[in-house]
């Protein structure tokens, strides 16, 4: 499954930020700043067509560079781009 993302939309600092980044957080880096809210590694990886728990393991990779916050719920997860 594919995820069509319009990059001349993008902001300029999240650009640059996704250029200093290897290609598999890139890719999961701006489609988490695209969905605009917070998001779980479940959806994201519908999106991009990964498997959900390497989604997970690469949003928290993100949080743990600053890219990223977590948000807790009761049982869910969900992260967000830090913007």
């Amino acid at each position: 499954m594919t995820f069509n993302i319009d990059v001349e939309k993008l902001p300029r600092k999240v650009l640059e930020t996704a250029v200093k980044l290897n290609d598999t957080l890139k890719k999961i880096y701006i489609t988490l700043y695209c969905c605009g809210e917070p998001t779980t590694p479940k959806e994201i990886a519908k999106k991009l067509g990964y498997a959900r728990a390497y989604v997970h393991m690469r949003l928290c990779q993100l949080e743990c560079m600053n890219l990223a916050k977590r948000i807790e719920e009761e049982k869910r997860v969900k992260f967000e781009a830090i913007k």
